[in-house]
């Protein structure tokens, strides 16, 4: 087959539907694009739905062994016909020649507070160099730019360790070269019965002979939205989203009026995943109307991720455990990945810690009965000049808001800031490691941060 655009996937379904079958299928691009694409793929492979459920395996890139999944391709499926298989984010395609990208798009994802993004390519870019975060925060800026191959950013990268930890990386990528001949051996043979391999990944390195050669007995669709500021990328982005969104609506019956899709846009940023669950529940909210109008955005896309996750600190912060609670679990439903959400966490109790350990100096002495005038002109003023190290760079340099920080840390305990980041420690190693459900481990955090003081 070929390298397919996205305009090109309408003409590469109609194939499938009239019998032109690939072997294999490689997705690669903008995650939620793959992730749309792939299960589209999957429809039309498998058409019937009681078919799919036995003839579909999906796997995590993460947790995937290469070689098992190899072994499945070359074994005749039990049930006879055809199998599928899926595997979410692997790293077959990965090389160092894609690290920068990765690291682009967890900084990008950082610095827009889709934390989410942020750590799902930092973890695979950590994993893809075989470093963990502490190390990569410890690189000169020599030694970064020789064992990474580009320079060190700058700015401040202490994001790193927040979305990263500080335990060992996964030691490289799953699956060598060794792997990838095997693939291209079976793949150049013929998969038995009639097997399909659908792989997505948000980077690929084109140079590979895995890729080259999935092109030439395959196809590769090639999702990727250039992240540039200029024109043409704006617009290819506008596309992309205006796509998604109305592709969302139609499924739904549901239509979108001009002016209100461009303000939809302009409130869920370059998110395709917001774009579509933000679709889904301005459809619900418009109930038997058809049209989605600017009045309807207004009173449901009002919220967005960077605000839940400062109502969640604010709850926190509060003790107010029902509203943490709720919307943690929204976070959630929304596609935040649990560990970003301990990331905002972490983050906000640091700031409430070094803020509650100036509180705890003797000299200029802090009092609760401040006002924000006061504590702006006169205790503020006195406490930076008293201080002999620097001032800690995570404090809000807005008076006021500083003024706030200090209301919300009297609340606590030094040595209840403390054992709370213990907990962050303890849960953020137990999503990892302990396979219990996401939201079960969130919502016991919560409870261990919130749970009255004794």
């Amino acid at each position: 087959m070929a390298i397919l655009k996205r305009a090109e996937l309408t003409g590469l379904f109609k194939a499938i539907d009239q019998g032109e079958k690939a072997p294999v299928y490689l997705v690669v691009g903008e995650r939620f694009l793959c992730q749309q694409a792939a299960g589209a793929l999957v429809e039309h492979l498998l058409p019937d739905q009681r078919q799919r459920a036995s003839c579909l395996t999906q796997l995590d890139g993460d947790q995937e062994e290469p070689g098992q999944t190899l072994n499945q391709l070359r074994t005749y499926s039990l049930f006879g016909g055809r199998r599928v298989i899926k595997v979410t984010d692997s790293r077959l395609l990965f090389s160092k020649v894609v690290g920068k990208t990765l690291w682009e798009r967890a900084a990008q994802g950082q610095e827009n507070n889709d934390l989410a993004t942020a750590a799902r390519c930092l973890r695979q870019f950590l994993e893809l160099e075989g470093l963990s975060g502490a190390e990569l925060l410890e690189l000169s800026a020599s030694a970064w730019q020789g064992q990474l191959g580009f320079a060190r950013p700058s700015g401040d990268l202490g994001w790193i360790g927040d979305l990263a930890g500080n335990g060992p990386a996964g030691g490289g990528t799953k699956g060598g070269g060794d792997v990838a001949e095997q693939y291209m051996d079976a793949l150049r043979e013929g998969l038995p019965g009639g097997n399909i391999l659908i792989l997505t990944a948000e980077a690929a390195d084109k140079r590979k002979k895995l890729y080259k050669c999935i092109a030439e007995v395959g196809a590769v669709l090639d999702l990727t939205v250039d992240g540039g500021s200029g024109r043409a990328a704006e617009k290819v982005r506008t596309e992309v989203l205006e796509e998604v969104v109305k592709k969302t609506l139609a499924e739904l019956g549901k239509t979108i009026e001009p002016k209100a899709l461009l303000v939809l846009l302009e409130r869920v940023g370059f998110y395709p995943v917001a774009a579509a669950l933000e679709s889904e529940k301005l459809a619900l909210f418009a109930g038997e109307r058809k049209a989605i109008t600017v009045a309807d955005i207004n009173e449901v896309v009002g919220r967005t991720r960077e605000e839940a996750i400062f109502e969640l600190n604010e709850a926190v912060a509060n003790q107010d455990l029902g509203a943490a609670l709720l919307i943690a679990g929204r976070l959630r439903e929304g596609g935040t990945h649990p560990l970003a959400i301990i990331a905002a966490l972490r983050n906000h109790l640091r700031k409430l810690l070094a803020v509650r350990s100036l509180q705890e100096l003797d000299h200029p002495a802090y009092s609760a009965s401040l006002s924000s005038q006061s504590f702006e002109s006169a205790y503020l003023d006195r406490l930076k000049k008293s201080r002999t190290a620097p001032w800690p760079k995570e404090l809000p340099t807005h008076p006021y808001a500083l003024f706030m920080l200090f209301k919300k840390a009297e609340k606590f305990s030094l040595g209840r800031l403390t054992g709370a980041l213990s907990e962050l420690l303890e849960a953020e190693y137990r999503l990892k490691s302990s396979g219990l459900p996401d939201q079960l481990l969130l919502d016991e955090l919560l409870l261990r941060l919130l749970r009255p003081a004794v």
